[in-house]
């Protein structure tokens, strides 16, 4: 317990950090406490290490003894995980809001996104227990020091405006359409071709970031609670305002730092918009309505009558929509597909969908987008052959020609 009662940056360290370096993350991070603040830290380490190391020697000499091990955890516990300040930090690091670009407002942003995730976590893992779950059959696993606190997304809540050198681009599109190779293309062609005055930086996919964390049964929706997914659904579309705010905030203090940058671009991996797409009506099979899941929104946020024209006009530089490699030339590319999308030498090799699965995503996702975002806001970048690089050239000239767009209108 010594994170907790010798306070400082170790109270906002979790079990699995100790377990794994006895010593909690947060303690190493860029501006880590120094001095006697930093000696509080490194003792409330120790006392943390020392507690389980002396836990993990008991029960071997329970073992030993031959009594019985402790009793284990029933067979249908879900498990929830929280996120520490040391994996918020790598977050933003990843999205390119290093502590070399943004000094200390670094681990203040990543304190802030730990909160609104476990936030959001909470509230997710309260939804089962609402339905009857024990809270045995959904901990905490491991259990994390506090404090965390309820704040949640929805706290965050600021329109596009009010970061008015931040432009926000969405990018979307089906299973191996090649969003991730081509956020990091973006990012080298819009800084080369402004002549460095454009910084770009990348805000992660919120759901990928849930299903890590346990919700949905870490993605595999077995044991399905249609209460779990009602607040899934409405937490996940809150974090992402969250971040992009919380990104937006980075790439202001970004520019300050930068000489002759004026200008900074956030590309979202998918946007407030996404859930569109597996809500009814467009997806006729799927629990949830996405006019049902906006007022939820909406009502968490106090902007009662909140709309999907609310949600795009916070991406000025509109939508840009990556085709999968399930389909080549508009037609089912099986064997394409297979060769480079799934299997262990794949882009990703823990990929479930199937070519047929990825091709039917492919057209709910164009038929929402196409729904929600003016034609001249989208950037539908299709397969006409199988060069990725021609691809990715394709999608940043189209990207360039929204910038100039937009330029344009607000000069």
């Amino acid at each position: 317990l010594g994170g907790r009662f010798l306070g400082g940056p170790c109270a906002q360290c979790s079990m699995n950090e100790a377990w794994t370096s006895r010593m909690p993350q947060s303690c190493c991070l860029p501006g880590r406490p120094r001095g006697p603040a930093g000696l509080r830290c490194w003792i409330g380490a120790m006392v943390i290490g020392a507690g389980i190391v002396a836990a993990e020697r008991l029960e071997a000499r329970r073992v030993v003894a031959g009594a019985a091990p402790a009793p284990s955890a029933p067979q249908s516990v879900r498990g929830f995980s929280l996120l520490s300040t040391y994996s918020a930090a790598k977050l933003l690091t990843d999205g390119y809001l290093s502590a070399d670009s943004i000094g200390k407002q670094h681990l203040a942003l990543a304190e802030r996104l730990s909160s609104v995730v476990n936030a959001a976590i909470l509230r997710i893992r309260d939804s089962l227990i609402e339905v009857g779950r024990r809270p045995e059959e959904v901990p905490l696993m491991p259990m994390a020091f506090g404090p965390w606190g309820r704040a949640g997304g929805a706290e965050l809540w600021r329109s596009a405006q009010a970061h008015p050198k931040v432009w926000r681009l969405a990018i979307t599109g089906g299973p191996c359409a090649g969003k991730t190779s081509g956020m990091a293309a973006l990012r080298t062609s819009l800084h080369q071709w402004s002549d460095g005055r454009y910084l770009v930086f990348a805000v992660p996919e919120v759901v990928t970031i849930l299903f890590e964390l346990g919700v949905m049964n870490h993605g595999t929706f077995a044991d399905f609670e249609l209460a779990e997914y009602r607040a899934f659904a409405t937490h996940a579309e809150l974090l992402q305002l969250a971040f992009e705010e919380l990104w937006a905030c980075g790439a202001e203090a970004a520019l300050q730092a930068t000489p002759g940058a004026d200008r900074a671009v956030l590309l979202a991996d998918r946007d407030a918009v996404d859930f569109k797409a597996w809500t009814r009506p467009i997806d006729p099979m799927q629990l949830v309505k996405w006019p049902d899941l906006l007022h939820a929104v909406g009502s968490h946020m106090g902007v009662p009558g909140l709309t999907e024209a609310d949600l795009v006009r916070r991406y000025q530089l509109g939508v840009l929509i990556l085709q999968t490699f399930a389909v080549m030339d508009g037609r089912l590319n099986k064997l394409g597909y297979n060769s480079r999308c799934v299997g262990a030498n794949s882009t990703n090799p823990v990929r479930r969908h199937t070519v047929e699965q990825s091709f039917s995503n492919d057209a709910v996702i164009v038929k929402a987008y196409t729904e929600a975002y003016p034609k001249d806001a989208i950037c539908h970048i299709t397969n006409e052959g199988d060069d990725i690089d021609e691809k990715l050239d394709a999608a940043a000239r189209c990207v360039w020609r929204q910038i100039k767009r937009v330029s344009a209108s607000a000069a």
